[in-house]
């Protein structure tokens, strides 16, 4: 399908879930401000994106050792590598089938599956393994060398407390996304999908632990319709709604929900969605869409007041136009962004 049938398709119709809150109109569009391919990236996935002071930083899920500043350029963002240390033993809170899972993809060179990264204030960076459901912080680069890692002390009612909601069920399918507050204190992850969800730890005695009120803010198991953005687009009958990323700013957490094409702003205590903007009609038209993906790609997102960034992690997967390069979109950020803060 062309981009001008799609685009038409998109604005004309509508989303309808099941076992949901029922009918779903597609949100507003986003406005493209430019979209440019990343070289560098050794094994090419972008997972997770933030920005560290005037740093743009990002990981690859096929990367255990590195993670990669970005430089913008007038063609192309140029990834530059900066390595780092980690400890030998890498404490997991899951359950041995769910760790299986890390030990496969530890055969391929990269156990930890890095979806996530984000900064807080000082500069620590904060990288999400999924296939442990664990944290490494890193201090801020040095000159003398790779900085050491080491892993956060999680509580473990974070798995368990997420596995009594139907969070934490599917090996690859675990947690998506991170965010820290500015002042290190409160972090929160998002949990991929069937079911999908929101977390939030806060650090006491110098141990992530859950809230009063519990880890969970959200999880809720639900589905698109077949073929929700018209016959053809997507190869899939029936997709998981899904979280695949998290960026915290302004107060608000912006989750980038891919299967449905959009990004949220949810709020920081309830994970409630206040609004969505989409970025369909950009990414499933012609020259960004990947006619043999299944699902959709867009991995890594960071909002501030330059605007929304939305990477790709695309497989390896080609164009129409035979590029197999990650991508990075920079969106407009929303005029109606503020609407509905104050509920």
């Amino acid at each position: 399908m062309t981009g001008r049938p799609l685009l038409a398709l998109l604005a004309a119709s509508a989303v309808l879930y099941t076992g949901g809150l029922g009918a779903f109109e597609r949100a507003p569009e986003l406005t493209l401000e430019h979209a440019l391919a990343v070289d560098g990236i050794a094994r090419g996935n972008l997972s997770g994106l933030a920005r560290c002071g005037d740093r743009l930083l990002a990981v690859s899920d096929r990367e255990d050792s590195r993670l990669y500043q970005l430089e913008p350029g007038d063609r192309v963002w140029q990834a530059e590598p900066e390595n780092f240390t980690r400890p030998e033993q890498n404490p997991s809170m899951l359950p041995v089938p769910l760790l299986a899972g890390a030990w496969l993809r530890g055969l391929r060179g990269q156990a930890l599956d890095f979806e996530g990264i984000s900064c807080d204030a000082e500069g620590n960076r904060y990288l999400l393994s999924e296939s442990l459901l664990g944290i490494l912080k890193l201090p801020p680069p040095g000159e003398d060398g790779p900085v050491a890692g080491v892993w956060l002390e999680l509580a473990e009612e974070l798995y368990s407390e997420g596995e009594s909601r139907g969070l934490w069920q599917q090996i690859n399918a675990l947690a998506e996304g991170i965010a820290v507050a500015g002042d290190g204190k409160t972090l929160w992850l998002a949990a991929e999908r069937q079911s999908r969800g929101l977390v939030r730890l806060e650090l006491q005695d110098g141990r992530w632990q859950c809230p009063l009120a519990g880890c969970v803010l959200l999880a809720e198991r639900r589905y698109l319709p077949p073929e929700p953005f018209g016959p053809g687009v997507l190869n899939r009958e029936v997709m998981a709604l899904d979280f695949a990323g998290l960026s915290l700013w302004q107060g608000r957490l912006w989750t980038l929900e891919r299967n449905e094409h959009q990004v949220c702003r949810r709020h920081p205590l309830s994970g409630q969605r206040e609004r969505c903007w989409s970025f369909a009609a950009t990414l499933l038209s012609v020259p960004y869409v990947y006619p043999k993906a299944s699902f959709g790609l867009a991995e890594a997102i960071h909002v501030d007041e330059q605007g929304i960034l939305i990477g790709l992690d695309n497989n390896a997967l080609a164009r129409a136009d035979g590029d197999t390069r990650p991508w990075l979109f920079h969106f407009s950020l929303p005029d109606d962004w503020q609407q509905g803060y104050g509920r």
